[in-house]
């Protein structure tokens, strides 16, 4: 296993980059031009569950590095994929950007003008907040954004929209799954195998 030293860093810090150096899935996304690892994770959701098509419009927040959008991009081709992100981001063939929050109106006009004015047929959503080193809180305060993705999705979604986003098991899943039943007809959690084996992350897939 390599290590990384260097003193000036916390040891979480240098956890996480040893952890890094020392993952294959790091590795194969370089290899294959991919952004991040992530990828791996919506590549194995969407074999199982057929979720990126031609002809969509598919919308990726949190796009940020960008390795949902390089995925989907390659196969709705003739599509719309727009990545949106408070951060900004590399651009991308055949993805449109907008820089800013979701959550915010102008933000969702300009996103709608974008999609000429129409309706989203996929949101992704692979949002967590940055982590505290407590799980509990890490789960709530995830599970909140995500209760948030669901709202922006059922407000943009087209009939018979899907959704596709990170959620968090623990603290806050129960009002994902309530929020959920209420508005969706079918819901199904995933954990991919591309998740590592110490993370509390979940996808939850919804259909309207």
């Amino acid at each position: 296993m390599k290590k990384f030293k260097n003193k000036k860093l916390s040891h979480s810090s240098k956890l996480w980059i040893t952890r890094q150096n020392n993952d294959p899935l790091v590795e194969l996304a370089k290899k294959q031009n991919y952004r991040s690892r992530a990828v791996f994770k919506l590549i194995e959701i969407d074999k199982k569950l057929k979720l990126i098509k031609n002809n969509l419009n598919i919308v990726d927040l949190g796009s940020a590095p960008g390795s949902w959008s390089q995925y989907s991009s390659k196969i709705n081709k003739n599509g719309i994929n727009l990545a949106l992100d408070i951060l900004p981001m590399k651009s991308i063939s055949n993805c449109k950007f907008l820089n800013g929050d979701f959550t915010n109106e102008i933000t969702q006009f300009e996103l709608m003008k974008i999609l000429n004015g129409g309706k989203a047929d996929l949101v992704l959503s692979d949002i967590a907040e940055n982590s505290t080193g407590n799980k509990n809180l890490d789960s709530m305060r995830s599970n909140l954004i995500s209760l948030t993705v669901l709202e922006f999705a059922l407000k943009n979604l087209k009939k018979n929209g899907k959704i596709l986003i990170k959620t968090f098991s623990g603290i806050g899943q129960q009002d994902l799954v309530k929020k959920v039943k209420t508005s969706f007809q079918k819901h199904l959690f995933i954990k991919p195998s591309a998740s590592r084996k110490d993370s509390k992350e979940l996808y939850l897939y919804c259909e309207l």
